[in-house]
């Protein structure tokens, strides 16, 4: 995912910090997707990975790389780290706060991270290109993702059943990256 900010003519009023800044226009795009084939072994993951930051326009460049832990587990992270990838890590959790437990690893509730999704797509500021591998197959995952309520007023987010969301969970986590971790870290610095 490519984050950009461009500079606008103007100022604003950010009211909760009562600061001003200037103007601008984000954007999130997403320019490759890739499900990677059933079966495939974790080191050959690791050397897609690693394949994938090496080519242009990321080789140079020093990329955040994000991961999700949940399914997998830490054992799979510490590949990445002994790869010399060094991910932040992401587990998926319930309840309503995101915690950093580590300089690079994240508990964050679901809920958190689809309406962090649901709002950038509104707001038009995350972009898939439509020629990414599986940008269809993300298409078909986001109509299949629904939110359910449950009897004791829990709310739940979910693929039907028989469907994938690897590709919904994969661009939500690495938005809210992008989006809500600097976020986390600048409110325990003023603590």
């Amino acid at each position: 995912m490519n984050h950009r900010v461009t500079p606008m003519e103007g100022w604003e009023i950010i009211e909760k910090t009562r600061t001003r800044r200037q103007k601008r226009t984000t954007r999130f795009d997403v320019r490759h997707l890739e499900r990677l084939p059933l079966g495939m072994s974790y080191p050959q993951q690791i050397q897609r990975v690693t394949d994938l930051l090496a080519r242009p326009p990321l080789d140079g460049l020093k990329p955040k790389l994000v991961i999700d832990e949940n399914g997998v587990g830490r054992p799979v992270g510490d590949m990445f780290d002994a790869a010399g990838l060094y991910p932040n890590r992401i587990t998926i959790t319930a309840g309503l706060e995101a915690t950093q437990h580590g300089a690079k690893t994240w508990h964050v509730p679901k809920g958190l991270l689809i309406s962090n999704l649901e709002a950038h797509s509104h707001s038009g500021e995350l972009r898939i290109a439509a020629a990414a591998n599986d940008a269809a197959a993300l298409k078909e995952e986001l109509k299949d993702f629904k939110r359910k309520i449950s009897e004791a007023g829990r709310t739940t987010y979910a693929a039907r059943v028989g469907a994938h969301d690897n590709l919904v969970l994969s661009v939500a986590i690495t938005l809210w990256m992008a989006t809500q971790a600097h976020e986390i870290l600048r409110s325990e610095l003023r603590v």
